[in-house]
Parts: C-alpha cells; sequence; structure tokens
C-alpha cells in the first residue's frame, strides 16, 4: 500500500486569532496564508506521522496538499520526519495583531530640528533589557506576525541584536528598521542576516547640502550617504525618508539625483508633523509651495522610468513596486489609493499595526505621539498585548468606521470626493481640530484643492508619453 507524508515548510508555523483562526505564517519572510477549513485540516496534519493515502483523506485533500507544496507551505517527507514544536497550531486569545511598530528606545544621537519624539532629550526614555524580554513575551502570546524596530535611534541600544535575537527566538519576522545610518555596522547586518531576517532599512537623509543643518549635527551628510551604500551592498532593501521644509527645498532635484544613482527602493517626502521639537518653527511649507518643490521631481521620476517607489507628501505614491512584502506602500504607477465605503475601516495600518512607545505605551500610530492620546492609551508594562488588543480605548480607535465619521460629518457624506478621501486620517484630525472624529482638513484641502488631481494628471501624462 502506498504511503505519503508531509511536513509543513522550514519557515512555515500555524498560527490563529479570535477573528482568523486559521493561518500558515512564514516568520522569515511574514506571509500571512488565511486557511479555509478543508486547507487547515491538511496544513495541520503535515506533521510528518499522517498519510495522506490513509482513508482519512479525499483527493480533494491530496489537491490542496499539492497546492501547498507548490507554494513552499509544505514539503514531502519520511515518515517520523516531523515538524518543530514552534510550527504546531497556537491560537491567541485577541484579534489578529499583524505587527508592532516599536520605539525600543527614546534616546538619539542626533539633534533634528523636526524630531515629533523629542528625542534629542530622550523624553520617552528607555526600558532595560529585563522589560524588553518581557514585551517580546507578550508578542509572542499575541501571535504577532511582524516587528519593526526604531526609536529614537535603535542603534544606540547596546542590546539591540539581542533584541532581534529574541524576535528570531520566537519566530517573530523582522520587516523593518528605521535609522539615521550612523552606527549601523558591517557586524550588524551580517548578525541580522545570519539570524535569518531581511528587513528593509528605512534610513533618514533630508536633502544634498541640506541634511547637517536639518538634523542638527555637522559633518554627517556624507557618513549617512556610505550607510545607505553599506546597508545597500549587504544586500538589503532601503528606503530613504526625506523631510521638507523651506531650509532644503530648493535641493530637492540634487537629492534625487543622489537617491538614483545610489539605488534606493523607495524615496519618501514629506513635511514634519506640528508635533515635538517642530512645535512653533517657522520655516514650514504650505501645501501649494509644497506642490510647487514636487512637481519638478515628478517630471524628472516620470521622464526617467520610474527608477523607484516615491511618495510626494501627500500628493502622489507610485512607482516600481519593490521586491519582498516588506517594503510596503508600492504600486503599479498610479497614485494608489482603496476606494473608502461607509462600512470600511477608518485605518488598515491602525487596526493590524501599533506603535509601542519607548516607555511601553502603546498608541494606534506615531501620528499620536505628542498629542493627547498616550496618556489615555494602555502600557504593556501593567497590562497583557492580548488584553487591551481586545478590548480597550485603542482598540475601539482601531474599530472605528467610515460611517461613524460620516455621523459626526454629515458634509463629508455629501462629497462627491469621499470614496477617495474618506474623511482623512485621524491623528492629522486629532492634531489640527483637537477632534478626533473631526474631518482632516489636509486631506480636505489636497482634495478639494485639486492637488491630487494635478498629480495624478502629470503620473498619467507621463504614462501617455511612455
Amino acid at each position: 500500500m502506498a504511503e505519503r507524508y508531509a511536513k509543513l515548510g522550514k519557515n512555515w508555523l500555524l498560527r490563529g486569532w479570535t477573528d482568523a483562526p486559521m493561518a500558515a505564517v512564514n516568520w522569515v519572510t511574514g506571509d500571512v496564508c488565511q486557511l479555509a477549513k478543508k486547507s487547515f485540516y491538511v496544513a495541520e496534519s503535515c506533521d510528518g506521522k499522517t498519510d495522506f493515502d490513509s482513508l482519512a483523506f479525499l483527493p480533494e485533500h491530496n489537491g490542496l496538499l499539492d497546492a501547498m507544496i507548490r507554494e513552499g507551505i509544505a514539503e514531502t517527507c519520511r515518515e517520523g520526519d516531523s515538524i518543530d514544536p514552534w510550527q504546531e497550531y497556537r491560537k491567541a486569545s485577541n484579534p489578529r495583531l499583524m505587527g508592532i511598530h516599536w520605539c525600543v528606545t527614546g534616546r538619539c544621537n542626533l539633534n533634528c530640528r523636526h524630531c515629533f519624539m523629542e528625542s534629542p532629550a530622550g523624553r520617552y526614555g528607555e526600558l532595560p533589557s529585563e522589560d524588553m524580554a518581557r514585551l517580546v513575551g507578550q508578542f509572542e502570546r499575541a501571535n504577532v506576525v511582524q516587528v519593526s524596530l526604531t526609536g529614537g535611534e535603535p542603534f544606540l541600544r547596546r542590546d539591540i541584536l539581542d533584541i532581534v535575537a529574541m524576535l528570531a527566538g520566537k519566530r517573530i519576522n523582522l520587516n523593518q528598521v528605521y535609522s539615521n545610518g550612523l552606527l549601523i555596522t558591517e557586524d550588524h547586518l551580517k548578525t541580522i542576516q545570519r539570524m535569518g531576517f531581511s528587513p528593509t532599512f528605512q534610513i533618514s537623509f533630508d536633502g544634498v547640502g541640506a541634511h547637517d543643518q536639518m538634523r542638527g549635527t555637522g559633518g554627517i551628510e556624507s557618513s549617512v550617504i556610505e550607510a545607505i551604500r553599506r546597508v545597500r551592498d549587504a544586500g538589503f532593501r532601503v528606503i530613504v525618508a526625506t523631510c521638507v521644509d523651506r531650509m532644503n527645498a530648493g535641493r530637492l532635484t540634487d537629492t534625487y539625483d543622489l537617491m538614483k544613482g545610489l539605488g534606493v527602493q523607495s524615496w519618501r517626502i514629506a513635511s514634519p508633523r506640528e508635533a515635538g521639537n517642530w512645535r512653533g518653527t517657522t520655516t514650514g511649507l504650505c501645501l501649494s509651495e509644497e506642490a510647487e518643490a514636487c512637481v519638478p521631481l515628478m517630471d524628472r521620476w516620470l521622464k526617467d522610468g520610474k527608477p523607484f517607489y516615491i511618495q510626494l507628501a501627500g500628493f502622489f505614491g507610485g512607482g516600481r513596486k519593490p521586491k519582498g512584502k516588506a517594503a510596503a506602500h508600492a504600486g503599479a504607477g498610479r497614485d494608489e489609493r482603496p476606494e473608502y465605503m461607509p462600512e470600511s475601516y477608518d485605518c488598515g495600518s491602525c487596526r493590524e499595526r501599533p506603535n509601542l512607545l519607548p516607555d511601553g505605551t502603546l498608541v494606534p500610530c506615531p501620528g499620536y505621539v505628542d498629542s493627547i492620546m498616550p496618556e489615555r492609551m494602555p502600557n504593556l508594562l501593567r497590562e497583557d498585548l492580548s488584553e487591551v488588543w481586545t478590548g480597550s480605548l485603542l482598540r475601539e480607535i482601531a474599530s472605528i468606521r467610515k460611517k461613524d465619521l460620516l455621523a459626526r460629518n454629515p458634509e463629508c457624506a455629501a462629497c462627491e470626493m469621499f470614496k477617495e478621501c474618506g474623511v482623512g486620517c485621524r491623528a492629522s484630525a486629532l492634531t489640527q481640530t483637537g477632534d478626533l472624529m473631526a474631518k482632516d482638513p489636509t486631506a480636505c484641502e489636497l482634495w478639494k484643492g485639486g492637488y491630487k488631481k494635478r498629480f495624478q494628471e502629470l503620473a498619467d501624462g507621463g504614462a501617455e508619453r511612455a
């Protein structure tokens, strides 16, 4: 009698949550495959001990197994070649939690004039290694799929590689690292690779000839450029983030040429947030000034064949899709924007990837830092992640739907641009109006002021010329 055995692929594990009870997760790539009941039955039988040629399995089940083998979720094996204990099914007591954006320190080695975290003053401090380990334990119990590391400057922590090792030990994917680049060494990069991770690095660079002034520290521009090259040469994807105001707006075209030469996967341009160190600064750009600074970049980018993904503030985002799911926010060429409906959740990011501050406070996203909200948010030193992700003010904010906003903003329900604007961003509305449920003034101006339309027409015209 023929026998057929299979086991889960070496990086795959079975997980579930209260609202998504059956899933296969690749902890190295961060891929999540939601499984139907029959597919889950097959996946759970990929244990090296169950014979797929037995009467317990129909041809349909074996067809599903064949598909899983083609996708790498499963592989054939000999009888008794069992899976590792961490691959076995585990269901969390909370809704699905795709990721944690983790500020591992509130300290920084620079003095950026636009730091919303007030890291130069160390406002949010830094937890000891013991507390960091307990937090990782909470991530494991909540079945967190991915973690991104940021700060402050994360590489200021002497135990940063220990934190990465803890994530690897719990089979939690490291998908992004945010840094100013100055402290990243080849040893850091090699060690992260040895642990099995291939995160995207987002490195801050505020413009050719302007970086030092924006960052409040002299003589660092060339070192940051070298750090970008070092990370790229090591095989990691790189996103460069640029904050723009009147001090560096005139250097953006030179910076574009540098980004193209460095071979970055993505370049993101945005104005500083009215928070932290930036409060009261007088060199910020209004939307019309910001648009005029971005138009030449759009033109160059289109003529060059869209060499990387580009995010031009709130005006446009699109381009060549980077390889790998860790490099998110990429599209095929049009400005990516969802079509909102009244039943849509307000913010997908807040719903699945909250922001953990250096003092243990969990907020919906970085946009809530330095607002009235953090003092009302849960702290994971005193509360458990699974519990607060199931029921808390944080979860209530993550569960806001567009219909809730329309009820508070009836003029938006009658607006022809609602499906694209969606009443805007909650953090932006809170910062500008003091009301979490108000319409976002910036989003309203972007759409009604014609900025979005203008940049999309530029993109469409460039596509026609190409």
